[in-house]
């Protein structure tokens, strides 16, 4: 079963976030970190909205930066309300419906919400694996925060009930295969200085749900790729 941090990124409203702790308690959240919010958390309008939720206070920390929430985290989702054009590699984003069969079954997964009035920076969506958005059939598609996290909380809810049905055929790709993987990729990346094939090939690899073989050919694939280039052969 999934370990789910839910990140928010400077909140700004005390309403909205008085709305979150109660989904937090609603969804059986015990992970919440914090960057930088714009107010304090003990504040008695945070605690008036909150309601029943205001004892989720007490798994709530606050970070500094955005990769400080990120640490010990297996896969990273950053949720945004602006989709790219096609060109836009960065702002390729995954339906909230899709999360609950891309996700892994077990591992650490790290919701990421940006500020009420901007939402997250380009900079800061380039630290996750994965982007999602909300589809919306309507020309106006910004949701209010809380309403946000509600979405995602009950989408991956739903996710417990798809564990047994084994949607990876045959073992699964560990995690320190993976990581390994994304380090020679970046390193390649740095010598190419090609940031943009990075960032596509890590939604790709985070959506990819890759098996133990499958990891393994691509760790020995990128490391010749590695080796060639520095060796200018």
């Amino acid at each position: 079963m999934n370990h789910l941090r839910l990140v928010l990124v400077e909140p700004e409203g005390r309403i909205n976030f008085g709305f979150i702790l109660r989904l937090a308690r609603n969804f059986n959240v015990s992970d919440i970190c914090l960057v930088k919010p714009k107010f304090d958390l003990r504040n008695p309008e945070i605690l008036e909205f909150a309601a029943g939720g205001a004892q989720a206070l007490e798994n709530c920390r606050i970070c500094s930066k955005l990769e400080e929430c990120l640490k010990d985290i297996d896969i990273s989702v950053c949720t945004t309300s602006k989709l790219g054009s096609e060109k836009d590699v960065l702002r390729q984003g995954a339906p909230v419906t899709a999360l609950r069969y891309i996700l892994p079954a077990a591992g650490g997964v790290a919701l990421v919400f940006g500020r009420e009035s901007v939402g997250l920076t380009r900079e800061e969506l380039s630290k996750c694996d994965i982007i999602s958005t909300i589809p919306l059939r309507s020309d106006y598609n910004v949701m209010n925060l809380s309403h946000a996290v509600a979405i995602y909380l009950y989408e991956l809810s739903r996710r417990e009930s798809l564990e047994e049905e084994g949607l990876t055929i045959g073992i699964k790709c560990d995690k320190n295969t993976y990581r390994a993987i994304i380090r020679l990729a970046k390193e390649i990346a740095s010598l190419l200085s090609d940031e943009e094939a990075l960032t596509a090939l890590k939604h790709v690899l985070a959506r990819a749900m890759l098996t133990k073989s499958e990891c393994s050919s691509l760790y020995k694939f990128f490391k010749k790729i590695l080796y060639e280039l520095k060796t200018g052969r």
